[in-house]
């Protein structure tokens, strides 16, 4: 429809190229008049290129689910709704180097902003140096990963070494959040030692918002602790691995979910000697309040639950590092949360690639880490799959989401900043810095190990320009992100 308004008002400015010899200041304006007209409809006609060009949302001609023989099915769009449209790669989105963490750090990992001081902490499990050792486990002094603090200008110190779990000799220190009582929490991620539900939840004591150094246990018996995000008293965590059968005929190859726990429950474990709670991951836990499958799709990745965050509303969102499915769990009235308030706000498996530009073929099919942003109302996922940043704003009930690429480049070994498996992020020192977790499995985009670890930044000015053109390239057509309906148009 906008080609077809373009060319009326190109027909329309035909005369001009007719009108009489004889000129009168009438004339002239006129003319002028018809010039302007042509020159917006050839502005509105590049916008309309422009907005297309990476739209991943945009229709698909051609034969399959979308169309039959170049036919597109329109019927399913609500009225009055166009796809959400990316704006297009950009210079001034391009990540640089934010850090170079040395060859100590091979697989960085999670971060959490402690609220006291505001100092950026990252979790180092060095899960890389595994491929050294022919029985899999980290050698030397990495045998129990890091705490690194991280300063605004990239400059960082290792503050802690994790003590190890003597049953496997390893910690794997992954998702990190602060919790309300000023302690920092960490997910230790054992299942790449021994899957027999050895992850646990420990506690980095602080004081005065500083690590100590003390390290206590204050949940056990986690399949794969991965990624945690607190909310007021509430923690959140995702286990990404259950014990499931695959089923064939439905394509389920695997599973996750996310569990909860109290800042009472939690302050009864750890201190003193207390023993830590003990669970055994799965859905019938009475800790897990949601639990998701995992499709077959794209690589045949089984991983369940990974990135968590929670909005300004008490929504959690995660997804499956999988295959990219994403879902919400809101609170009920009571302000609970429970498996029946979960819904699924992304479908993976029906959605329509990038038609065009210089992102076209690419899907979301894998979600690592996930960050809300409450100023830019944004949640950003790390796509370690497809080196790909994407974001999107969060839905009300009921409806769905339509993540965008913000930034996505091919290999690289990260050292000019360029994405190199990203696997979270955060907003710190004017930047959405980036971690590169550089472990590559069968399938990614990231193709080899290649030490150091680097964290990445994109210019947090530039972000929200961008969001704030991309809100009113959406408005101008009564659209936007989050609206009612797929993803997929």
């Amino acid at each position: 429809m906008r080609m077809s308004r373009c060319k009326t008002q190109f027909t329309a400015c035909q005369p001009y190229g007719r009108t009489s010899a004889i000129r009168t200041p009438y004339t002239r304006n006129l003319a002028l008049k018809r010039f302007n007209a042509l020159l917006a409809a050839v502005l509105a006609l590049a916008l309309c290129a422009n907005a297309d060009a990476q739209n991943p949302n945009a229709g698909q001609r051609g034969n399959g689910p979308r169309g039959q023989q170049g036919q597109r099915q329109r019927g399913q769009r609500p009225q009055g709704q166009r796809p959400q449209g990316q704006m297009g790669q950009r210079p001034n989105l391009k990540p640089t180097l934010f850090a170079n963490l040395g060859d100590r750090a091979y697989t960085p990992d999670g971060m959490a902003i402690h609220s006291q001081t505001g100092q950026l902490y990252l979790n180092v499990p060095n899960f890389g140096r595994m491929n050294e050792t022919p029985d899999k486990k980290k050698p030397d002094s990495a045998q129990g990963g890091y705490l690194f603090a991280v300063n605004k200008d990239g400059s960082f110190e290792n503050v802690l070494e994790f003590p190890i779990l003597e049953r496997t000799g390893q910690t794997g220190p992954m998702g990190i959040s602060c919790g309300p009582d000023g302690h920092l929490y960490v997910c230790d991620n054992q299942y790449f030692y021994n899957k027999d539900y050895c992850s646990r939840i420990l506690r980095v004591v602080c004081q005065d918002g500083k690590p100590t150094g003390e390290v206590q246990v204050v949940v056990d018996g986690i399949k794969l602790a991965n990624g945690m995000a607190w909310y007021g008293d509430k923690m959140f965590y995702t286990d990404s691995c259950f014990d499931i059968d695959s089923d064939e005929a439905t394509g389920v190859i695997g599973s996750g979910g996310v569990f909860m726990f109290t800042l009472d429950e939690l302050s009864k474990a750890g201190f003193d000697g207390a023993p830590a709670i003990k669970i055994k991951a799965g859905p019938d836990e009475a800790h897990c309040v949601a639990y998701v499958k995992v499709q077959k799709l794209g690589r045949g990745d089984n991983t369940g639950a990974d990135g968590i965050c929670v909005d300004k509303d008490g929504n959690v969102w995660f997804g499956n590092f999988g295959n990219g499915f994403m879902y919400c769990l809101r609170p009920n009235e009571k302000g609970e949360y429970k498996q029946e308030n979960v819904e699924t706000v992304f479908d993976a498996l029906n959605q329509t690639p990038v038609q065009r530009g210089p992102y076209a073929g690419a899907k979301l099919e894998c979600c690592d880490g996930i960050y809300y942003d409450a100023n830019l109302d944004r949640v950003f996922i790390n796509d370690s799959n497809g080196n790909a940043i994407w974001l999107f704003k969060p839905c009300a009930k009921g409806e769905t989401i339509r993540p965008t690429i913000l930034w996505k480049n091919d290999d690289t070994d990260g050292m000019d900043g360029s994405l190199d498996q990203p696997c979270e992020a955060v907003v710190y020192g004017g930047k959405l810095v980036i971690v590169n977790f550089d472990w590559p499995f069968p399938g990614l985009a990231n193709s080899k190990l290649d030490p150091p670890g680097t964290l990445s930044g994109i210019d947090y000015a530039e972000i929200e320009k961008y969001v704030k053109r991309m809100e009113q390239f959406q408005s101008r057509f009564n659209g936007g992100e989050g609206r009612r309906g797929s993803q997929n148009r």
